[in-house]
């Protein structure tokens, strides 16, 4: 216990002082050089992204499985249930292309209700399944979403193979059945390092080193510069996922447009966020509403409304149904993929986003923000002011855990 309090008293001043490191850096440099200098990634030219939204990324998954010619690796923390979708992933992995090796990696948590018997399927049909093990930190879990189709194509996001992630996001079952997210299909340069992402994680579970043919020279062909965070947990210290929200936040010098699901901010970040709001930036929350699967951490991420409310940034809460997307458009920078921002993912958790610079695909990533905005609610200050003394009591509880929201 000594030791868990120890490791969150440090992780607050290092990222104290990476906040204000950042906001004077970001002053002197451009978000490429933070990224390479301070998060530690190479920013690659030549990638295309596009956008997925919802339920779609399912066909679009099983079109590239079934399009394999020799590679698919998956990376999924939440693989769980019968039925759509994992029955229909399932058999495409079963009917791919005959010598086309497939390797999967899912987490013990997670997928912790893997559909058994399509597992006894897959195993029979040649493909290597691994999970992510609990030992020596149970609370260490994988929570990466990376798909990689012949070393060429990659996928990454904040779905998980489960029916909630069917449909389109706004309907189904009073709002809950069906949860809001955003994916991206990538190609170009990039691929090659969300493999190496799901290369070390392999190995780290026993797996082989991937073969050569695993890594294709590929040719960048696209217009977009971009990166790939792909972070593992760092219990005292500030991790890449950590280092790139700090550097994104801190760069944004018109917008900053963030759709988080499990939005708990610690101090230094919320400082961070109103510092910028201060500054003339339009900081704008997306967050979810009353659709929310974990209650304790909806009530740590409402914990935070007064400080940031009182700083000028303006929250929105998705009232369609559970918004489950993580993504981030600072100016003109766009981010993608699996990183919360909540002291889990930022410390304690195995993730992977995508940065890039492209004002079109921003743009692309800002009016989508804008049509949830739509079917959201505004948390107004006054109002939140009078809100009910359970709610408050709640929210003085979920300040007890702090540390491990």
């Amino acid at each position: 216990m000594l030791g868990a309090v120890g490791g969150h008293l440090s992780r607050r001043v290092w990222r104290h002082q990476l906040s204000r490191r950042m906001l004077r850096l970001a002053d002197e440099s451009p978000l490429e050089v933070l990224l390479e200098r301070e998060v530690g990634v190479p920013v690659r030219e030549g990638n295309d992204i596009d956008l997925i939204e919802n339920g779609r990324v399912f066909d679009a998954i099983e079109e590239e499985i079934r399009g394999a010619r020799e590679t698919i690796h998956i990376s999924e923390f939440l693989w769980m249930g019968e039925g759509d979708p994992s029955e229909r992933i399932g058999r495409a992995i079963l009917e791919r292309r005959r010598g086309v090796a497939c390797r999967i990696l899912i987490d013990w948590f997670g997928s912790l209700k893997f559909d058994r018997a399509l597992e006894q399927r897959l195993r029979a049909s040649g493909v290597e399944l691994r999970r992510h093990t609990p030992w020596p930190d149970p609370f260490r879990v994988n929570h990466r979403r990376i798909f990689v189709f012949d070393g060429r194509r990659a996928y990454v996001g904040g779905f998980g193979i489960w029916k909630s992630w069917l449909g389109d996001g706004i309907a189904g079952d009073g709002g809950e059945g069906e949860w809001r997210d955003t994916a991206a299909r990538v190609r170009g340069p990039i691929v090659w390092d969300l493999q190496l992402a799901f290369d070390h994680a392999w190995q780290h579970e026993g797996g082989e080193p991937l073969p050569a043919n695993a890594y294709p020279r590929l040719r960048g062909g696209g217009r977009i510069r971009a990166a790939v965070v792909a972070s593992s947990p760092a219990w005292a210290r500030t991790t890449s996922a950590a280092r790139m929200y700090y550097a994104l936040i801190a760069s944004a010098k018109r917008r900053l447009y963030i759709a988080n699901s499990y939005f708990v901010p610690e101090r230094s970040l919320q400082d961070l966020l109103i510092a910028q709001a201060r500054n003339g930036v339009d900081v704008r929350i997306l967050a979810p509403g009353d659709h929310h699967d974990v209650p304790i951490v909806h009530a740590g991420q409402r914990r935070t409304y007064d400080r940031l409310l009182a700083g000028g940034v303006r929250i929105w809460e998705y009232a369609a149904s559970m918004m489950h997307a993580k993504t981030l458009v600072v100016d003109d920078a766009a981010v993608i993929g699996s990183t919360n921002m909540d002291s889990q993912s930022l410390s304690f958790l195995w993730e992977a986003s995508v940065v890039a610079h492209a004002p079109a695909l921003a743009s692309r990533l800002a009016d989508r923000f804008m049509v949830d905005l739509e079917r959201s609610d505004e948390i107004l200050p006054r109002e939140w002011a009078s809100r009910p003394l359970r709610m408050k009591f709640e929210q003085r509880v979920a300040g007890l855990a702090e540390a491990w929201l």
